[in-house]
This record gives structure tokens, sequence and C-alpha cells, in this order.
């Protein structure tokens, strides 16, 4: 058996240890994507309070900031958040070296910071008016854009770094195998990436007469959604080993599974292409894919996941890592299920996506504890930073809960809970659980933020 768990272990972390080999270029520039994560997540922790207290009954404050917190909150907390912790990740896969392609990534580093560095002020102008738009809403002012546009060449500068520093080694070198699956795993993500911007690009140029913000940005909005969904996977990997080495997890099935998800990116290039950004077909066509093509891959890692961890834990018992990526996957879980039961323009919505964006948030935030552990251990107690993202995965789990009630009994989504007119009392246990949830889901974020940049005050990661 344990020869079983060496040759599957094997078979997918090199990509995820090589950040302890990297050169002090890439390791400092990954640290720099990871500072970059943190800060917006703990920005958007700030934002959350203000949606959560909105939205909770007897403590509504009404829709003054609401909006321009819920735009705030959701590119901080799911576009800059992800995609900078998934820049920090694609360079520990990253081959050491220097050259065009290091310097490359360190522009995509500075030019990331002052592109969130914008996002964040462009509210002082007073003039941002909020579109709520699906997947990326923005404030509809010129320092807002800029600042979206430039974080996104950021993390693009970084992408197409890494991918060609990826393709040069395994066309150099007869001596690495071509199933080493964790890089690929992310060259794929950044291929999804480039692939996002690329359907921007061809929003903001098509469509006829006048086109809503919203119908522009939704269908690179999807593309992130692979995105991300790739880079749970590469997560779930990571820190999976010692499970799907109980149940030989095949090295081949890796790339069955990132063919499943590039299948899904072609066939949205595909549609792009194809159709005016403001026609049916477009729209029909990247729901189609979402509905049918995006979710199949993580689900099966996850079956062979919870097989293995079953084994596991009749044979040697389970850590509180094990049961953070198992809370990940019942999150994931959770938000496809709500999904498939979306009937209209109600919470219902936003739970799917709580759910699904939950389960990469808290994947990230286990794969960060086991590496960081040893650092923030001082600034709190031990068991408070090794439970935090269960913390933060149960406040989740009541908001989807509370979100989805809400949504059975017709409460709109995108609106606070002042601007509901409802006298049910079931309608306020509902979004109180809802509430709830968010506030506990806001404690977790904010332990696991503040615990790291105190500790990144004393030690460097190294």
């Amino acid at each position: 058996m344990r020869a079983t768990v060496s040759c599957t272990q094997a078979a997918i972390s090199p990509a995820f240890e090589a950040a302890e080999r990297q050169g002090a270029v890439s390791g400092a520039l990954s640290a720099a994507w990871w500072l970059l994560a943190l800060l917006a997540l703990g920005a958007s922790t700030l934002c959350a309070v203000v949606l959560v207290v909105a939205r909770t009954p007897f403590l509504g404050l009404g829709a003054e900031f609401f909006r321009s917190a819920l735009v705030l909150h959701v590119d901080l907390a799911v576009v800059v958040w992800f995609l900078a912790v998934a820049a920090g990740l694609w360079l520990t896969a990253m081959p050491a070296g220097g050259g065009v392609l290091s310097r490359m990534a360190r522009a995509g580093v500075w030019l990331a910071g002052l592109g969130v560095l914008a996002m964040v002020l462009s509210p002082l102008d007073g003039q941002g008016v909020p579109v709520l738009a699906n997947y990326v809403p923005v404030l509809d002012t010129p320092s807002f854009y800029i600042g979206l546009g430039t974080f996104l060449s950021g993390v693009g500068f970084t992408g197409v770094a890494c991918l060609l520093a990826l393709a040069g080694e395994a066309m150099g070198s007869a001596r690495r195998p071509p199933s080493d699956g964790g890089r690929w795993v992310m060259a794929a993500a950044i291929v999804a990436f480039l692939s996002a911007l690329v359907i921007f690009v061809l929003a903001a140029r098509g469509g006829a007469g006048e086109v809503s913000l919203d119908t522009r940005l939704w269908g690179g909005g999807h593309l992130l959604q692979i995105v991300h969904t790739l880079m749970l996977m590469a997560a779930w990997l990571h820190l999976g080993r010692p499970a799907l080495g109980r149940v030989s997890f095949p090295r081949r099935w890796v790339f069955w599974l990132i063919a499943m998800e590039l299948l899904a990116v072609v066939a949205d290039l595909l549609i792009a292409l194809a159709f005016p950004v403001d026609s049916l077909a477009y729209r029909r066509g990247f729901t189609l894919v979402m509905r049918w093509l995006t979710w199949p891959a993580p689900l099966a890692l996850a079956v062979w996941l919870v097989f293995g961890y079953a084994r596991l834990a009749r044979r040697d018992g389970l850590r509180s890592q094990d049961f953070c990526l198992l809370g990940s996957i019942a999150l994931f879980v959770l938000g496809c299920l709500v999904g498939a039961a979306i009937r209209g323009e109600t919470t219902t919505v936003p739970a799917h996506y709580h759910g699904t964006v939950g389960a990469v948030t808290l994947a990230y935030m286990t794969w960060a504890q086991s590496r960081l552990s040893g650092i923030a251990r001082g600034y709190w107690t031990s068991r408070l930073w090794r439970w935090q993202p269960l913390v933060y995965g149960l406040g989740i789990g009541l908001m989807v809960v509370g979100l989805t009630w809400a949504g059975t009994l017709g409460v709109p989504r995108k609106s606070p809970h002042a601007e509901t007119v409802m006298a049910d009392g079931v309608h306020h246990v509902a979004m109180g659980l809802a509430g709830t949830g968010g506030l506990l889901a806001t404690v977790g974020a904010a332990v696991f933020v503040a615990a790291i940049l105190l500790a990144l005050g004393r030690k460097r990661i190294t």
C-alpha cells in the first residue's frame, strides 16, 4: 500500500513541490502575488460586512452603499483574489530562470498591483454608477475600467510568461516525462484565462447598437469560472495526494480531466466567434456549455477523493486539512445542486455561486495553510489556525442554505433586505440564516488574512 501511495504522489505532485526548489526571482514574485491576493481578500471582507448587515433583518442599513460595496466585494473576492492566487501558483510551476520571461512576470505583478489600487480608489471620485453585471460587476467610471483592465493585463503577462516557460521546458527536455499532471492543470488554467481575455475583447467590439455592459461581460465571465474550476482541481490534486494514493488514482486521468475542461473553453471560443454578443444563440450557447461541460471533471475528481478519504479514515484517520478539503468538495457539490434548481432571478442565484466560489476559496485557504502554518502559528492559537478554514466553510454553507431557502420564497437577488417588501416570518428566518452564515464566513476570512499578514510582518516566506 505504501508503494501505491508513493507512486501516485509522484505522478501528481511535482508541480506543487516545485515551489520549494524555485529560484529567488520566481519565489519573490509568487509571494508578491499572494500578498496582493490577501490584501484583496481583506478589503473584500470589509465590503462583505456592509452587505451582510444590509441583508440581515432588523440590522439593515438601507441601500445607500449596498450596490457599490457589492461591486467591490465581488471583484475583490472573486476576480482579484482568485486570479492573484492563481498567478502566484502558476509561478511555482514555472521553471526557474531569468531573462525576458522573468521580466515579463515581474511587470505583471506591478501592473496588477496598480490596477487593484485604481479599482479600490475609483469610488472616491463620486461619479461611478454601480453596474451589477454578472461575474464581473463594475463601477461605470474611467478609473475603475482602467484599473480592472490593468489588473487583467498583469495577470495575462504572468500567465503568458509561465505558459511559454512551460512549453519551452516540455520541448527542450527529453528527460521530463510528458505526464507531469500538476503543471498542465495550471497550464490549462492559463489557456482558459487568455481565452477569457479574447472573449472580453470580442464582446467589447461586437454587437450592433447599444449593448449593455452585463451582456458584454457575460461570456468572458463564463470563461473565468473555468479558470477557477481548473485551479480548484489543482488544489484538490495537491491537498488530496494521500487520499488519491489509497485508490491508486491513474495519472493519465489528470489529462482526461484537463481535456474535458478545455473542451468547454474551445466551445465557448467558437460560440463567441460564431454569434453576435447580443444574440439569443450567444447566451444559450454559453449557458449550455456551463450546464453540461464545466462540472463533470471536478465532480469525477471529487468522487475519487471521497473514496480515497474513506479508505484513509479507516486506516490512518483524517487531519484537519483533510476535513477542510472534504468541506471544499461538499460546498462545490452543494453549489452545483443549487444551480440546477435555479428558477428566475432570486437569491438562489447567489446561493449557487457562493457555494462554488466558497469551495475554491476554502481550497486556497487550506493550500496556503499547508505551507504557512509554521509562520502564522505564533499569532493565533494552534487550534484556531488549524480549524479556521472550516469556520469559513461552515459560514458559507449556512449562507448558501439561507439564500436558497429565501430564493424559494421569491426574494430577489442584488437587493438589500431593506428593499425587500415581505412580511412573512419565514422570510426573516431564511435571510437571518444567510446573514448569520455570512458573518461567520467573514470572521473566518478575517482570521485568515490577519494571521498571515501579521506573520509576514515578522518573517519572510521562503
